[in-house]
């Protein structure tokens, strides 16, 4: 759940007396390195967190700062957006927008003129990398960490160099994965703090999310018409997903949005949890997952751990399971006629109920595709157990 939105102030409080108060227990922190009770607990934990700092580091040329524009391209996508939502409010409340990546350098800084000639003498610049660990507690360095927007005030910063400011960060986070892509920042003198940014600043990246989203939706569409195209008339059982594993179409299996893509996956013959055994065929940025056929085996190893060995053909796949996953695939693996959740129950040794069998039995068919059968329970390929 989205934590509440926590502003470094109302509008009631007096920015000047509020900053006063906060330059006291920052020195107070500085000479005795014992965090007071009064702060925020956002400030406290990252207050925690600041160690000795490094020297600054030189800012990226504009070489770099091109490549890495380049290689972020969902960040690169919503920079626009993200400029026409806040630098109205940027050039009206005397800030200036930055935008970082998921490193914490900053590839993007606009705004008012004398805003940004302040903020170039923090070495808060284009190219410059502003994590917790490397300028100390500051609004983006502290979003990366806390992987939730953040407004901090005045001497609330680590650094005295910075108390000056008030800045507003929002995490960006790409919405397929839920990894951090950057975070967008409104910094300007701490005079001009008010709770209302934080609130703009927050809904500017939500909106940068749902946009990465639909441009997601649409690459998925292109993949199933791509797919569909390419597909023969009398097709196998056909799961179209793209590179991270969601699903673009499907056919003849039951899935999720989501499938797990083992690492590494190249064409040809290859296991896939949920799946079973697949054809893997490639598409740009996606694959087409279609159902092989031929025979396989199952070998149920008991040591070193627990594992389901699959072999089909040249093929070789090897599927860590539990302790009580593995009992009930021996006792499946000895009973190749299959057995009703009563019997199963029966016949393990640790006391469960059947509503807990049937719940262990449904993560196990979903970590094993299509090798076990249900009504009753049944391997569907042959199965041997090797003990030590």
């Amino acid at each position: 759940m989205q934590s509440r939105l926590e502003a470094a102030l109302t509008v009631f409080d007096d920015p000047a007396a509020k900053a006063r108060e906060l330059l006291r227990l920052h020195r107070a922190w500085q000479s005795t390195s014992e965090i007071p009770g009064l702060l925020r607990p956002v400030i406290a934990r990252a207050w925690q967190r600041q160690g000795s700092l490094p020297p600054q580091h030189r800012p990226l040329g504009d070489q770099q700062v091109s490549e890495r524009r380049e290689r972020a391209e969902d960040l690169s996508a919503v920079v626009p957006l993200l400029q026409e939502r806040l630098l109205p409010l940027a050039a009206e409340a005397g800030n200036e927008l930055v935008v970082s990546d998921d490193e914490g350098y900053v590839l993007w800084v606009a705004g008012p003129g004398p805003v940004r000639r302040k903020s170039e003498e923090l070495g808060y610049v284009q190219g410059a990398r502003w994590r917790e660990r490397d300028v100390g507690v500051n609004a983006l360095g502290t979003a990366m960490e806390e992987r939730r927007p953040v407004q901090i005030f005045g001497p609330e910063h680590g650094e005295e160099d910075q108390h000056p400011w008030v800045c507003t960060s929002a995490p960006l986070f790409d919405p397929r994965t839920g990894s951090l892509l950057g975070v967008v920042t409104l910094s300007g003198s701490y005079r001009t703090a008010h709770p209302h940014t934080l609130s703009l600043v927050t809904i500017a990246a939500r909106e940068a999310t749902d946009l990465l989203g639909r441009k997601h939706d649409g690459e998925l569409r292109r993949l199933a018409l791509e797919a569909a195209r390419s597909q023969p008339a009398a097709s196998q059982r056909t799961v179209v997903v793209d590179d991270a594993g969601w699903v673009a179409s499907s056919d003849g299996f039951g899935v999720g949005e989501r499938i797990g893509l083992p690492a590494g996956l190249a064409p040809g013959l290859t296991w896939v949890a949920g799946l079973g055994r697949i054809q893997a065929e490639p598409l740009a940025g996606g694959w087409v997952l279609r159902a092989a056929s031929g025979s396989a085996e199952l070998e149920l190893r008991a040591a070193p751990r627990p594992a389901a060995v699959l072999r089909a053909g040249a093929e070789i796949t090897e599927i860590p399971v539990s302790a009580r996953h593995f009992e009930l695939l021996a006792l499946l693996a000895a009973h190749p006629q299959g057995l009703e959740t009563r019997e199963l129950l029966a016949r393990l040794e640790s006391a469960q109920t059947e509503v807990t069998v049937r719940a262990e039995l449904s993560r196990l068919r979903k970590r094993l595709g299509g090798l076990i059968e249900s009504r009753p329970y049944r391997l569907t390929v042959p199965a041997a157990v090797v003990r030590p």
